[in-house]
């Protein structure tokens, strides 16, 4: 392919190729949210690029694309967390986190999400899923498992690969949820660690909004 003349190797070219797939992330519209609601925007876009092309998934990586479209989804995140009183090196370490868990966290989603562009039933997924994990029901190799799939409270079921919450199946888009949740409640922790929320007003003068923490001035 004459397209091979403008990368140095096969690698470069697939990175290029995963560039372009991932697009930018969509434009936020209308007046900014508090950080936790604003990085679960980012969260959910981010999952559903992916499991809009599960095929990105199958791609051997050599290093992770640094184009600009990789690079405008890092800026989108930064920009959520902008305001908080985390140092910049913090914040880096935070797009990681997150990163990480929407990535993992998807791996199911974009399963389905393949099985579906090759004509495999939802059902027929979720069933083949299920068979999978009940292979480890009464298996001494996985005790911890095996509980938890014939758990009364939580055992798994039939239109979900998720165990039962609550005496009830949850979605996939529940289960992602919970965690993402859990990521951030961490973060929340950490910035409760750092002081209070930073903000930046038109002058370029950073100030405290102590009004966010319960903080009172004094005198």
């Amino acid at each position: 392919m004459a397209l091979y003349r403008y990368f140095p190797n096969k690698e470069a070219l697939i990175d290029a190729s995963v560039d372009a797939a991932m697009g930018r992330p969509p434009q936020r519209s209308g007046p900014r949210e508090g950080w936790r609601q604003e990085v679960k925007h980012w969260a959910y876009a981010k999952r559903a690029m992916l499991c809009s092309r599960p095929w990105l998934a199958e791609l051997p990586f050599v290093a992770a694309p640094h184009g600009p479209n990789w690079l405008s989804w890092h800026e989108a995140f930064l920009q959520t967390i902008a305001d908080t009183a985390l140092s910049p090196e913090d914040r880096m370490d935070m797009l990681s986190v997150v990163h990480a868990y929407v990535s993992g966290a998807s791996d199911t989603a974009i399963s389905l999400a393949r099985a579906l562009s090759r004509g495999i039933s939802a059902d027929a997924w979720a069933k083949a899923v299920g068979a999978d994990l009940c292979r480890a029901i009464n298996d001494p190799r996985y005790p911890n498992l095996s509980a938890i799939l014939t758990s009364p409270s939580g055992g798994i079921s039939d239109s979900s690969p998720l165990p039962v919450r609550a005496g009830k199946p949850r979605t996939m888009e529940e289960g992602f949820d919970f965690g993402l949740e859990r990521v951030l409640d961490g973060i929340e922790r950490v910035l409760g660690l750092h002081g209070p929320v930073l903000t930046f007003p038109r002058g370029g003068v950073r100030t405290i909004d102590t009004s966010r923490c319960g903080l009172q001035r004094r005198g």
